[in-house]
């Protein structure tokens, strides 16, 4: 599955506030950061615009990327061994409360990438 993911830099729930009013946009999912890290507002969110998830938070990592969510980790290895090569990974390879495994990185060709295992 093919998602994009958008940046907000603080401005995640207004987007999604607007998004639900001008598009009917459905909430999936909404992770604002744990007090512990000292950083405020969404962490991890999923909507559905016209039935296409949108994954959105409140980091700045500007342009948006491109994320692809395989179904175990063994696949997401296959293609990331490929598309690494001649790229630069720009959020190592971890477990987060979303999912069991994600990473993300530029390819050679300056395509930004995440890639996630689905949670389960």
């Amino acid at each position: 599955m093919l998602v994009p993911h958008l940046y907000f830099n603080g401005r995640c729930q207004e987007a999604i506030t607007r998004y639900v009013e001008a598009f009917g946009a459905e909430v999936k999912d909404v992770i604002t950061y744990p007090e512990a890290e000292n950083k405020k507002g969404v962490m991890h969110s999923e909507i559905l615009i016209h039935g296409q998830r949108v994954m959105m938070n409140d980091n700045d990592f500007g342009p948006p990327d491109l994320i692809v969510i395989y179904d175990s980790k063994e696949d997401l290895m296959h293609s990331f061994e490929i598309m690494k090569e001649g790229g630069n990974i720009t959020a190592p390879m971890q477990k987060t409360d979303y999912s069991s495994c994600v990473v993300g990185f530029s390819d050679k060709f300056g395509v930004k990438w995440g890639f996630m295992v689905r949670k389960s």
